[in-house]
């Protein structure tokens, strides 16, 4: 399906969603709420729309443009969203040349520069902010979006404990700002306080407006991202049974639930949670791929490949993100073929991978998680020293915080444990597990390294490690 058709089919949906309101649709407010609502909904293509319309009747809204910026980065769209975020910047930029005092204005420069991966002006930008927050909170201590938007810059800058104590002062001098409380709920959670986390975002439910029913599934979402991120699996899956219970329409939940359900060995439940979010979205591919893996997880080949070869059917390849996760899709075809004893198939699926992977590589070479999945794939086709020379790229190209570093530290060790290179798959995994101490897959490859260099009492360390972290 092409672009132009998607988009069509995606504005047409956001009319269907907008036809109740009438006078009120004009305003700029009502879009933008509608945007936000759609964000919450993963209906990202109609958000877009939606801040179009924000744009048209407000051209100069800068909080529009970033919120499109960042949408269309979430979409994949990632040449549009850089437009977009330069557009919002050259805006912010002559709104400063006017109100050079406007600590908003310097956020929001911060966020565009940010965008554009000019981390340490963005840093510039955001210090700005905060003196000038600081200086009007100084005259205006009680006013609550002045510390939202302090603590939003502090959290930007890393300084999560300041941000907290900011979101709580928003708090004290409103205690019914649900928002508030969610926010603080999420800081609390990012800085490991997950039980702090909970009772944060238990609050921010409670105080929801009964009607707001939108907001309430976000923030119940968001709670389930602490239980997942704390391996709460149980109340996680608890929690989502209230959710699917009461909205039944909540496809997300229902997806999560899957997940969930898979995770508790209950996989013949995970299947029919599968099947109740494809009854909503009966094209939604990504499901489909989801469900192809928890087939093959349950030695279900056959029908997995069916699922496989619907999700790669409905699959669009319009942008970056969908192309890999086609791709995804064709190296978890493979290994589930693999696992048949099928190995041309395996092959085949494998190759495919590959040739879509390259194709796109060869106009736009700065897609470090499209050329990780590259690597995967010459690694699976037993093409070990051309995977180490792919996922050395990415290592070289990707930003230093991005998590495909860590990812391909450790497909370079796996590809150097084939080549029997052992002490160099050492140092990968170890070059992983300064990244993240916590990558489960690290610390075995690093235990069967050591194993093969004999050096047992380390391997079991390793080993016991790894076991702990699942």
């Amino acid at each position: 399906m092409g672009a132009g058709v998607r988009l069509a089919i995606a504005f047409a949906a956001l009319i269907l969603l907008c036809t109740s309101a009438l006078a009120q649709e004009k305003t700029a407010d009502y879009w933008m709420n509608k945007a936000n609502e759609l964000i919450h909904k993963d209906l990202d293509e109609e958000a877009v729309l939606a801040y179009d319309e924000v744009l048209k009747l407000d051209p100069k809204n800068e909080t529009a443009l970033l919120r499109k910026a960042s949408t269309l980065y979430t979409l994949g769209n990632e040449s549009e969203g850089q437009e977009t975020y330069n557009e919002a910047l050259l805006l912010i930029e002559e709104n400063l040349r006017t109100n050079p005092q406007n600590a908003k204005s310097w956020q929001n420069k911060a966020i565009a520069l940010n965008g554009l991966g000019k981390r340490d002006e963005a840093k510039e930008a955001n210090e700005k902010a905060l003196v000038l927050f600081d200086q009007s909170l100084e005259e205006d201590p009680e006013n609550v979006s002045l510390w939202k938007g302090k603590a939003d810059v502090l959290a930007f800058l890393g300084r999560w404990e300041d941000a907290l104590q900011a979101y709580s002062r928003v708090t004290e001098i409103n205690p019914n700002d649900y928002q508030a409380w969610g926010r603080k709920g999420e800081f609390l959670g990012m800085i490991g306080k997950y039980n702090e986390s909970l009772v944060a975002l238990d609050k921010a439910i409670e105080i929801i407006p009964a009607d707001n029913d939108d907001d309430v599934q976000a923030w119940n979402l968001a709670k389930v991202s602490v239980l997942h991120t704390s391996n709460r699996i149980e109340e996680a899956l608890s929690l989502l049974d209230n959710l699917t219970d009461t909205y039944p329409q909540n496809k997300k939940a229902w997806s999560l639930k899957g997940y969930d359900l898979a995770k508790l060995g209950r996989y013949n439940e995970s299947l029919e949670a599968y099947d109740e979010a494809l009854e909503l979205d009966s094209k939604d591919a990504q499901i489909w791929s989801t469900k192809a893996r928890q087939l093959a997880e349950m030695n279900r080949y056959d029908e997995a490949q069916e699922a496989f070869d619907k999700a790669i059917e409905l699959m669009p390849s319009d942008d970056i993100k969908e192309i890999e996760q086609v791709v995804q899709i064709w190296l978890d075809k493979g290994d589930a073929l693999n696992k048949t004893g099928n190995v041309d198939a395996s092959e085949k699926a494998f190759q495919k991978a590959l040739e879509i992977s390259d194709e796109v590589l060869k106009n736009d070479s700065s897609q470090t998680s499209l050329m990780l999945l590259k690597g995967n794939a010459l690694f699976n086709l037993a093409m070990y020293d051309a995977a180490v020379e792919v996922y050395d790229q990415v290592i070289e190209t990707a930003s230093p915080n991005s998590r495909h570093v860590s990812s391909a530290w450790i497909g370079k060790g796996r590809a150097l444990q084939a080549l029997g290179r052992n002490e160099e798959a050492l140092d990968a995994y170890r070059q992983a597990l300064e990244i993240n101490p916590t990558l489960i897959e690290a610390w075995q490859g690093k235990g069967e390294s050591q194993k093969a260099l004999g050096r047992a009492r380390d391997a079991s360390l390793s080993f016991y490690v790894a076991e702990k972290l699942g």
